[in-house]
Order: structure tokens, then C-alpha cells, then sequence
């Protein structure tokens, strides 16, 4: 193609742009007058937040229901996943897809994981601290690296204020793995500090020594004596020979790793159950879809079909609202639903509300079919909850104000959105 046909080209399509932009502006015009055949000057409002986006909202809340409903027509209760018969002891991370597969174990805890700890003399607490006044430095010598730290003291403090401050210089200062503590006993009147490695482990990596630089604040306060040295956690499974792990945390293999939080004189059993966290939410995802769906229709009660289906949800929940009583979902005085917690748990810790959402021995019967059934419908044949007086005179509206070459420059889009929620 010559420069001379390019220019040509160019300015064809230009014109065209023009005349689309147009056209479009018309046919927005004539649509809305169609959508909205009504004298009130609010019936006049653009396509998009009208018509469409009503059609819009029921069409995303009822696939959503839809959706919400099927998961709890089985899988949500059948969900499982790997849990501790005492989380107090040991917690559980599973990373794997396949829970059923995970062979129960038993273990038993016989010491946690833990660094170095140096715990100070105790103090009075009210009492004026004795040390050097002013700026004193402490080095504290950890994994091969010297950090030395600079605490205040003002004359006149008292020993939990001077404590105080050694303990937040500490913890202020970065890439350092130690924890400071101060702890008052409000009966003795006494404070201590506490300084506690948080790399675990008896090896060099959890250890530290904690010196005086300039004045004397570790030796006073005796923030430089060890009072236990670092220690791995020491374990066994199954029964067998017993472990050792530096760290709390520790792989069980086959996608499990457990952590632990204390000693215990009990096994504690790992095995997979079921995951009740997956049917909760599956519930909760029910009840806002709902609220969803039957909100959008009781908004627009110009459209008769929108009061047709706000009735025809009203009419399928009323007729099992009592057993969805029993399981914790109520109603309130505008038709919402809502959850019982209180019940719902019990509901659910006795199997009450697994075989209500499961057990229906047939397409017409129970809640889960009846409301499924009419979610999908709505979602499908969503221009059956439109007033199909708006929907045909829109259509004969597009097509009798233009002619075939219009429809297809710029027609086909406004039709082509109310197509497609007809579908």
C-alpha cells in the first residue's frame, strides 16, 4: 500500500470514528427512552445504572447463591484437613492437598526448644538506682558479632525506670536476636530484667554474653548472668526413638510439620478431620448471597418481575425456615437472613446442619434443590426477572430507529448487552 492509499485509509477511518461517536450518542438516547418508558425525569437515567446494572447485580448475586448452595449440597462437609488433639502442647501445619492420606500420628513432647535466658537480680522497684549515672554502654557479643548499646540513666530514677530503659535500648536496636523483659511483682514491690535469645537451639547461634563498656549497668543489674543455657527441643513419634531438633518447629513429612509450644506428659494425636472452617464460610457465603439477591429485587419494585422474584424467595426460604431455624439461620423482619451463632455451632458440632444441606432424596425436595433450583434460573434466564415490556420495546426501538448499515456500525452494541443477559 502507497503513502497516498495509507492517507486515504486514515482519513476513511477517522470519518467513520466520528460518525460512530455520533451515533453512539443517539442510539444511548433512544435506548434509554425504550428501557425507561416512564414520564418521571428519574426513569431518564443512562443505561448502565439502570437497567443493565439491576441486571448486572442479579446476575452476579444469583451465580454466586448458586455457587454457595452447591458447595454446601456435599463438598463443603466433606473437606478435611490435619489437625492436634491438644493445641496447647503442638500446633499443626499441613501444606499438602491430600489430607485423607496422612497417617495418624502420635507424638510425645518431652522439653520445647529454647536460647539463652539471663535473668537479673531483683530490684526494688520504687528504690533509686544506685549505678552510674548517665550514659552507660553495654556490649552484648552474639553469633560471632559485638553490638555495643548506649543506656541513660537520669539522676534520681528508680531501678524499674533504669531497668526499663536498658530493656527498650536493647530491644531498639536492630539485627539484634534478643528479647528484653522487664517484670514487676506488684505484692514484693520487685523488678527484674530478663534477657532471652529468640534463636532457639544449644548451639553458639542462640548464645550471647552481655558486658559493661563505660559505667556498670550490666554487672548492677545482673543482665550479664546466665540463668539457662540454650536447649533443643527433644521429641519421639509413634513411640519411637526420641528426637532432637533445635527449633520448635519441625517435619513430620508427608506435607505435616508441627510446632511446639510446651511439654506434654500425654501423646498428642495428629490426624486428619474434618475441616469445619470450610462449611462456616460456605454458610456465611450463602447468607450475604442471598441477602445479596433478594436486596437488588425488593429495590426495584417498579418491575413487577423484581417483585416476582423477591416473592419467589421469600416463598422457598419461608417454607424451610423453621428446620433453617433448628440449624442456626433465621430471618429478620425485612426477610434477610441472618445466623444464630450459638445455634448454628451446635448445629454443626452435632451433624444437624450437615444432613440438612445433604440429605434431599430427590430434585423436588429439600432446601438445598429448592433454593439451587432457583438460583441457577436466575442466573441462566436472567431476562425472565426483567419486565419483558422494557426488554421487547428496546429491541424494537434498536432496529426500527436505524437501518441495517447503522445497526451495524454502532446498534450492535447496545443490543448485543441485552442479548446477552437474555441468554
Amino acid at each position: 500500500m502507497n503513502v497516498s492509499n495509507v492517507n486515504a485509509y486514515l482519513s476513511i477511518n477517522n470519518m467513520y470514528n466520528a460518525l460512530y461517536q455520533s451515533n453512539m450518542a443517539q442510539y444511548s438516547n433512544r435506548l434509554n427512552k425504550s428501557l425507561f418508558p416512564t414520564n418521571q425525569a428519574q426513569g431518564m437515567q443512562s443505561l448502565s445504572s439502570g437497567a443493565l446494572q439491576y441486571v448486572n447485580d442479579i446476575k452476579a448475586s444469583s451465580s454466586a447463591l448458586s455457587s454457595s448452595i452447591g458447595e454446601l449440597s456435599g463438598p463443603a462437609f466433606q473437606a478435611r484437613t490435619v489437625t492436634s488433639s491438644n493445641t496447647e502442647a503442638l500446633t499443626v501445619n499441613y501444606t499438602g492437598n491430600r489430607p485423607n492420606s496422612v497417617t495418624p500420628m502420635n507424638v510425645r513432647i518431652d522439653q520445647t526448644a529454647a536460647g539463652q535466658q539471663n535473668e537479673g537480680a531483683r530490684m526494688a522497684s520504687d528504690a533509686a538506682y544506685e549505678g552510674t549515672q548517665g550514659t552507660n554502654t553495654i556490649a552484648i557479643d552474639m553469633g560471632g558479632r559485638t553490638t555495643e548499646i548506649s543506656v541513660d540513666v537520669a539522676d534520681g530514677q528508680t531501678n524499674q525506670e533504669a531497668l526499663q530503659r536498658m530493656a527498650d535500648a536493647i530491644n531498639n536496636t536492630s539485627n539484634l536476636d534478643i528479647r528484653a523483659t522487664v517484670e514487676t511483682n506488684a505484692e514484693t514491690n520487685t523488678s527484674i530484667l530478663r534477657l532471652e535469645s529468640t534463636v532457639t537451639g544449644s548451639g553458639e547461634q542462640s548464645s550471647f554474653t552481655v558486658r559493661d563498656v563505660t559505667g556498670e549497668m550490666a554487672s548492677q543489674t545482673g543482665a550479664n548472668e546466665v540463668s539457662r543455657e540454650g536447649r533443643d527441643a527433644v521429641y519421639s513419634v509413634n513411640g519411637g526413638e526420641t528426637r532432637t531438633s533445635q527449633s520448635n518447629t519441625v517435619n513430620l513429612g508427608n506435607g505435616v510439620s508441627a510446632t511446639f509450644l510446651q511439654a506434654s506428659a500425654e501423646t498428642v494425636t495428629i490426624e486428619p478431620t474434618r475441616d469445619t472452617a470450610v462449611a462456616r464460610n460456605a454458610i456465611e457465603d450463602m447468607v450475604r448471597n442471598y441477602n445479596n439477591l433478594f436486596s437488588t429485587a425488593v429495590q426495584n419494585t417498579d418491575d413487577p418481575r423484581a417483585q416476582s422474584l423477591a416473592s419467589r424467595l421469600t416463598s422457598t426460604s419461608g417454607t424451610y425456615s423453621r428446620a433453617l431455624s433448628e440449624v442456626g439461620i433465621e430471618f429478620d423482619s425485612s426477610g434477610r437472613m441472618m445466623i444464630d451463632e450459638d445455634r448454628l455451632n451446635q448445629a454443626q458440632d452435632s451433624g444437624r446442619l450437615e444432613r440438612f444441606f445433604t440429605e434431599n432424596t430427590g430434585r423436588n425436595y429439600g432446601f438445598t434443590n429448592q433454593m439451587s433450583r432457583l438460583a441457577d434460573n436466575v442466573s441462566r434466564n436472567t431476562s425472565n426477572f426483567v419486565s419483558s415490556t422494557a426488554v421487547g420495546s428496546s429491541l424494537y426501538d434498536s432496529f426500527a430507529y436505524s437501518g441495517f448499515g447503522d445497526l451495524i456500525q454502532y446498534n450492535f452494541l447496545g443490543v448485543g448487552s441485552i442479548m446477552d443477559f437474555m441468554l
